[in-house]
């Protein structure tokens, strides 16, 4: 294990020291962070590398994940949540029965996922913590932008492809076939007045990446860097925008298309992912033994089947199917949230 993960996992199981470094952070940080969170929540939705720049790390959740994406954030606003969470929340879908290893280090006894059938894994393989599965974390966050924004989008871009090539990670790079992914994009795309593609943050910021899409016509977009928190409200506006969503492998962002009502296609492809050293693809390959992984890799490979269809609409099996995965049916109202978190 590298030292990074030693030292952050010995900080998640002392709560002196963890809350010590939770408020270090908050003080050196939080004025610059809040700053550039207004600026960037009024940049235009294509000024996509603005959007993925760097930003200083200032929680606002003492859990160091709970800070990812704005699902926290938006979830304790939706139930008017003031107080720290004190669990640790899954930062997206999880496939087969991998478990991120600093869920076993957090001094936190909670854990908060999508659905039930992970919330049994958990249970499983955590027994000592307590599993809460509240559907996908999309449903708590309304749309960045105003409706009056959205409709002005709306009839500028007219009917729109969405599209999320598969995204690098920190240290972790992954490659395919542009010109297949592009070649198909345009042919699924000439019944479309516009495509977007949205890079991850990371992605973003790859120039040979930007040239690729943007020399087709595409109009490039970004949901933001990790840290900002509204990163999942200006995913669903770009959601929203669409007509139809498209990939070349499943990710959490295919439960929250369905979710939201919008059809999805997977356009199959070999995806690469490659560590940037020895050490990095130590730790990549840390969280999973070999069963694990065998599972994860059908499960990628079943819904790549379910979604292998360029259809207009979402077939009953697609939607129950995602369903079981995103915890359609785990949604928490308000009071039921606040029961949980009782202020």
């Amino acid at each position: 294990m590298l030292n990074k993960d030693k030292i952050k996992r010995f900080t998640a199981e002392n709560a002196l020291l963890e809350q010590f470094m939770f408020h270090f952070y908050r003080l050196r940080n939080a004025k610059a962070f809040q700053q550039e969170v207004e600026l960037r929540r009024d940049l235009s939705i294509f000024d996509y590398q603005r959007l993925s720049k760097d930003l200083p790390y200032a929680p606002s959740e003492r859990v160091i994940d709970n800070n990812l994406y704005g699902y926290a954030r938006y979830l304790k606003e939706f139930a008017g949540i003031t107080q720290d969470l004190k669990a640790y929340m899954e930062h997206g879908l999880f496939l087969g029965r991998i478990v991120h290893q600093d869920q076993y280090h957090w001094h936190f006894p909670r854990i908060i996922t999508m659905s039930e059938g992970r919330r049994a894994i958990l249970k499983d393989k955590i027994p000592q913590k307590e599993s809460i599965a509240v559907g996908p974390y999309i449903h708590y966050a309304p749309s960045l932008y105003r409706d009056a924004q959205m409709k002005s989008l709306k009839e500028k871009l007219g009917k729109v492809l969405l599209v999320y090539p598969f995204h690098s990670m920190k240290n972790v790079k992954s490659s395919f076939n542009y010109y297949d992914l592009i070649e198909e994009i345009k042919r699924v795309g000439k019944n479309y007045d516009s495509v977007l593609i949205s890079l991850y943050y990371l992605d973003a910021l790859d120039k040979d990446k930007q040239e690729a899409y943007a020399s087709e016509g595409f109009h490039l977009v970004s949901a933001g860097h990790k840290f900002d928190p509204n990163f999942v409200a200006r995913q669903r506006a770009h959601i929203e925008l669409a007509d139809l969503t498209m990939s070349n492998g499943m990710g959490t962002q295919t439960g929250f298309c369905i979710y939201l009502n919008k059809p999805h296609y997977i356009f199959q492809q070999d995806i690469n992912q490659q560590a940037i050293s020895k050490q990095e693809n130590q730790r990549f390959n840390a969280n999973s033994a070999g069963s694990d992984k065998e599972l994860v890799a059908y499960q990628r490979s079943y819904f790549s089947q379910l979604f292998s269809e360029l259809r207009s609409d979402i077939s009953e099996h697609q939607r129950a199917e995602t369903a079981k995965f995103w915890g359609f049916e785990s949604i928490k109202t308000k009071d039921e949230l606040r029961a949980i978190w009782p202020e």
